[in-house]
């Protein structure tokens, strides 16, 4: 079996939750794959760019694709994670 590693799932495309003070998470993309480095590229989801400091311990929280948003049975969610369960509980 094929474990999944940290650079399978945090590549260009992936979608994640970014902190942000006034908003509590902001959705965000990665505009790059994560190989290591110290920064990374991420567009907001109102098409603002901006970069985020990262290491192997403070990667963002992945989101759930949109086909799982509004689910009941928050175990069923790929990503059970502070962002998405009061995303989800939002909508």
């Amino acid at each position: 079996a094929h474990c999944l590693e940290t650079s399978d799932l945090y590549v260009k495309g992936a979608r994640v939750w970014i902190p942000d003070p006034e908003r509590v998470w902001r959705a965000a993309e990665l505009l790059e794959d994560y190989t290591g480095q110290s920064k990374l590229r991420i567009q907001y989801e109102e098409a603002e760019e901006g970069t985020i400091n990262v290491n192997e311990k403070t990667l963002p929280h992945l989101r759930n694709p949109d086909i799982l948003i509004g689910e009941n049975d928050l175990t069923s969610l790929s990503y059970l994670n502070e962002p998405e369960v009061l995303y989800n509980l939002k909508v």
